[in-house]
């Protein structure tokens, strides 16, 4: 497992996310409506530079005019990279049901991890925390 920290992000992500066009598929599990939410934030202005979201919150049909999923296993495949913007009791249900195999990488955004997340993700074989989604894939 490789826990990355924002100053290595690109070299090590860059396999899917260097490709700013719909190939890449970011699910953001707390997506948003609320325009002062991070999860609507992410939302946008991935779909801004090219990604393709796929908004999770079970209580929407759409977030920023996307549609919305109920929850991550609903959600079309693949999915190459899950964007968690949920508190950590949220985020540790949902990494749980995660089969490391299926994403490339899992995202904590600051706020949606605890010591029980961070130890759930030594799963996975990218697992990043300590960096914003948004700002990295500027350096893109």
């Amino acid at each position: 497992m490789n826990m990355m920290h924002k100053d290595v992000i690109p070299q090590v992500l860059a396999k899917r996310l260097h490709v700013k066009d719909a190939t890449t598929r970011i699910a953001v599990v707390g997506a948003s409506n609320d325009p002062a939410k991070y999860g609507n934030v992410i939302v946008k202005n991935l779909s801004q530079k090219g990604y393709t979201v796929l908004p999770v919150n079970p209580k929407e049909a759409a977030i920023a005019g996307t549609e919305a999923y109920a929850d991550l296993g609903v959600v079309p495949r693949p999915v190459h990279v899950v964007d968690f913007v949920t508190p950590p009791v949220v985020t540790l249900q949902v990494l749980r049901q995660i089969d490391p195999a299926s994403v490339d990488a899992v995202w904590f955004q600051d706020g949606s991890f605890d010591d029980a997340v961070l130890a759930e993700a030594e799963r996975f074989t990218v697992a990043v925390h300590g960096a914003c989604i948004m700002v990295a894939t500027n350096w893109l």
